[in-house]
């Protein structure tokens, strides 16, 4: 008959054995998928974050250009003709062009604080873009300053107040030949992220 001192010091039956490793294969497996999934999340919780943050600066531009915009024509390219102080064309993806105060210079350049800034939307790859010029007076040749502010976005519209209280599609509007400066700006954003989001600014000046 084997002591039970024998029996103790012989080990783990191969049973035993396969029953620990699998044990430890489930839990390794469990913890794996765990982190997985907690990467995951903050992978997609890091991208819902970019995008929100992309939105709120998008959103930020547009209320401080509205804002801010000053009743300043500028000369065309050519130097010919006078082009509004605000404006829309569509037919070349131009949503909105306007001139605009308060232009900050930390750096202290020699230049003023008026700025030329235009938003354009690019319905093919549903991006939103947002230029400027370091003059206003532009001649032939000289490009804008490109910066892409917004992705994703299904729908880009903008509506204009007129004297009259009435929103209106373009500006200045087609049947008027003012070229003051709208009341206020309705834009409205359709997002794949977030859905539809609509803001209303009063236009200064």
């Amino acid at each position: 008959m084997v002591s039970p001192l024998k029996r103790i010091s012989a080990g783990f039956t191969l049973i035993e054995l396969l029953v620990a490793m699998a044990i430890f294969v489930f839990l390794a497996a469990a913890m794996y998928g765990g982190t997985q999934y907690i990467m995951l999340q903050r992978e997609i919780m890091l991208v819902r974050q970019g995008e929100l943050e992309s939105l709120q600066r998008t959103v930020r531009y547009l209320q401080t250009d509205l804002t801010q915009a000053f009743p300043r024509d500028v000369r065309d390219e050519l130097g010919r003709d006078r082009l509004p102080a605000m404006f829309t064309d569509p037919a070349n993806d131009i949503a909105l062009r306007l001139s605009r105060d308060g232009w900050r210079n930390p750096a202290e350049f020699k230049r003023g604080t008026l700025q030329r800034a235009q938003y354009r939307y690019d319905e093919d790859d549903n991006i939103l873009y947002r230029d400027y010029w370091p003059v206003m007076d532009r001649v032939l040749g000289m490009e804008a300053r490109e910066q892409e502010i917004l992705t994703g976005v299904e729908e880009f519209d903008i509506e204009f107040l007129d004297e009259d209280s009435e929103w209106q599609q373009s500006w200045p509007p087609a049947d008027s030949k003012s070229t003051l400066l709208p009341k206020a700006v309705r834009f409205r954003f359709l997002l794949d992220s977030y859905g539809e989001v609509i803001r209303v600014v009063e236009v200064a000046g």
